[in-house]
This record gives C-alpha cells, sequence and structure tokens, in this order.
C-alpha cells in the first residue's frame, strides 16, 4: 500500500472533520428505518418465529423490501461521501449539503447498483448453501468484492452506466489489487485492535462487581465501537476514493493491436489468387 496515500486520508480527514457526517447519518437514516420496520413487518416476523411458523409470504416481500432499503440507505451516503472526497482531491471545498444533493440526483443508477450488489451476494449465499463448498463461494464474494471496489467511484466520479462502471472497475481493480488488500486489511486490523481493547475493558469491569462500573463501562465500550467504526468508514471511503483519483489519472495500458493471419503473410502473398 502506497503510504503517501494513507498519509492523504488520515491527513484529510485531520483538515475537514466534517466528513464524517456522512457515515453518521448513514447510522442514524438506518437506525430510523429499523426503528420504522419494527412497528409492522419486524414485529410481525418475531411473532410467527415465537410460534415456530415460517413468514408469510407478504412478510417475506416485506423482508426483502426492507434489506434492499437499507442497502440504498448505506450506498446513498457511501456515494455523498465518496463525492465530497473527489471535490477535497480536486482542490474544492463542498458542503455536506451539495454532495448529498448531487447523489440524490444520481439516486436511481445508485439504487440499481445496490440492488445489482445484493442480489449477487444472495445468489452466492443461496449457492453456497446449496452446494456446500463454502470456501469456493467465500472466494467467489471475495473476488467480486475486489473487482467491484471502484464501481462506486466511478459512478460518483465519471457519472456512467452500471456496465461502463463494472467495465472500468474491472480494469482499474486489476491494477491496484494489491493496495486494496493492503487498505482492507491496515482498517480492518486496527477495527479489531479497538474491539480487543473494548472486550478486555469490559472484562475488568465485570471483575470489580460493581453494577455501576459495569453499566458505564458498558455504555462507554458502545461509544467506543460506534465512533470507531464511523472513523473507519470515513477513511475506508476517503482512501477508496484517493486510489480510484491516482489509478484513473495514470492511463491504462494499452491493448495489443490485432494482426490478423492474413497481414502476418509476406506482401507477394497477400495479393495471390489460387
Amino acid at each position: 500500500m502506497k503510504r503517501g496515500i494513507v498519509r492523504t486520508a488520515f491527513g484529510m480527514l485531520r483538515r475537514r472533520p466534517a466528513l464524517l457526517c456522512f457515515p453518521a447519518m448513514n447510522v442514524a437514516a438506518l437506525a430510523a428505518v429499523l426503528a420504522a420496520a419494527w412497528v409492522l413487518p419486524l414485529n410481525g416476523i418475531r411473532d410467527r418465529a415465537l410460534d415456530n411458523q415460517t413468514p408469510t409470504t407478504t412478510q417475506t416481500v416485506g423482508l426483502f423490501a426492507l434489506l434492499a432499503l437499507l442497502s440504498c440507505v448505506g450506498t446513498y451516503f457511501t456515494a455523498a461521501l465518496l463525492h465530497s472526497v473527489r471535490a477535497l482531491l480536486a482542490d474544492d471545498r463542498p458542503t455536506i449539503r451539495a454532495s448529498l444533493g448531487a447523489m440524490l440526483r444520481r439516486m436511481p443508477t445508485l439504487a440499481c447498483w445496490s440492488v445489482l450488489g445484493n442480489t449477487v451476494g444472495v445468489l452466492l449465499q443461496i449457492a453456497e448453501s446449496t452446494a456446500g463448498v463454502s470456501w469456493l463461494f467465500d472466494m467467489a464474494g471475495l473476488s467480486w468484492s475486489l473487482l467491484t471496489y471502484f464501481a462506486l467511484p466511478v459512478l460518483v466520479a465519471e457519472g456512467s452506466g452500471l456496465l461502463t462502471a463494472l467495465r472500468r472497475s474491472l480494469a482499474l481493480g486489476r491494477r491496484e489489487l494489491g493496495a486494496q488488500v493492503a487498505g482492507f486489511a491496515r482498517v480492518f486490523l486496527t477495527t479489531v485492535l479497538v474491539a480487543v481493547v473494548g472486550v478486555a475493558a469490559l472484562i475488568l469491569a465485570v471483575e470489580t462487581d460493581d453494577v455501576a462500573v459495569m453499566l458505564a463501562a458498558a455504555g462507554g465500550v458502545v461509544v467506543l465501537w460506534l465512533l470507531t467504526g464511523i472513523a473507519s468508514s470515513t477513511l475506508s471511503g476517503i482512501y477508496r476514493m484517493s486510489l480510484y483519483h491516482r489509478a484513473s489519472a495514470t492511463p491504462l495500458p494499452p491493448s495489443p493491436p490485432f494482426r490478423s493471419s492474413r497481414s502476418a503473410l509476406p506482401a507477394a502473398q497477400v495479393g495471390f489468387r489460387p
């Protein structure tokens, strides 16, 4: 992983801490949607599950629609974050409202991309449960994630359609595959470290046998994990768009010219007629 891009990500977050608002709004919006859904669909599904009954057809359709809505909400706020980062890389300073508005106008395309990604994930899970070869479909899911890593940045920066975004993502992803894996590993290890610190704090609090201390520690750990998730999401978005910015600034290597067997023949044989 290029250390320059990592420094750029951390430096941009220090200069523009308002970028944290996008993941924070995402968490708030997801919580609001889940709270609203609990009134009817989820509550009814829970009641039937307690009675050892499967959900009705309407409840199943509603559950899938809820999952699609949650995915679209997450995609929308992630795209708004990428839009703001792209503007900052171009020495612009857009407002949060401007980025949200720009991505709202692109919402149909973003929703299609979100549904496509979820559909592929569901199909891979169904195939895994049917075939039973978990490692094969895990590798397929990882490959899909890596090869579509730049699809959302392309949609945001270039305003292209889904097929063009997929082709561009495949081309850029092959070039920056190592940087993608390294960036993911760094964010993942940092998140795991914070999670371990939180678990250790909970264990120490339990050892005190003091209810007030345990409640305070639990609340502090939850807040710590929430803030860590927001910061990790923001840094991941900055790194993702910065990596796309670097990859797209470098021209892709040209494809080798096509040479037919006829053009490879000597000039005397090209015009030969038997």
